[in-house]
């Protein structure tokens, strides 16, 4: 009889976790687009202790996107490295997505160089990207006596 109570109450929460879970699948009628690519943009900084203000301009090539450039706006706090962030991406035939996101800096072993890993959740976009959704991850490397960075976009676009 223990045993009995026992599984059915193990199923019973097994259902509520089930049904209390929502799925990120897309909804009905809705596309996901892969997302994949690479970047490189250039930075302006100016540093207002603890924080850092940082605006970037750049290019690169992406799935959906074709060629592209990139305009990015941080605010970073110079102790931990960690920043929100916002992004529009303007692809080649003028269509746009922006994104608000965070990011995380760390400083590698050689001087001057910081890897950054930036997450941005997709709020809206222009053209072909009306109503989209989605996210995408920007990963890169910044060397911090050019301002110049490099790395890879990746993520999912969501069209209605």
């Amino acid at each position: 009889m223990k045993k009995i109570i026992l599984a059915t109450l193990a199923i019973l929460l097994l259902l509520i976790v089930l049904a209390s879970t929502t799925f990120a699948a897309p909804a009905a009628g809705e596309r996901e687009l892969l997302l994949k690519g690479s970047l490189e943009t250039t930075e302006t900084q100016r540093p207002v202790f603890p924080t850092l203000y940082v605006s970037a301009t750049g290019s690169g090539n992406a799935t959906q996107l074709g060629l592209f450039t990139m305009s990015s706006q941080a605010q970073v706090n110079i102790p931990t490295l960690a920043g929100s962030t916002s992004a529009t991406l303007v692809a080649a035939d003028g269509s746009s997505l922006s994104g608000e996101g965070t990011g995380q800096g760390t400083l590698t072993p050689t001087a001057g160089i910081v890897s950054i890993v930036e997450t941005y959740t997709i709020t809206g976009g222009t053209g072909r990207f009306e109503d989209a959704s989605g996210s995408f991850t920007v990963k890169r490397v910044l060397n911090r006596a050019t301002g110049v960075s490099s790395g890879t976009i990746s993520g999912t676009i969501v069209l209605p």
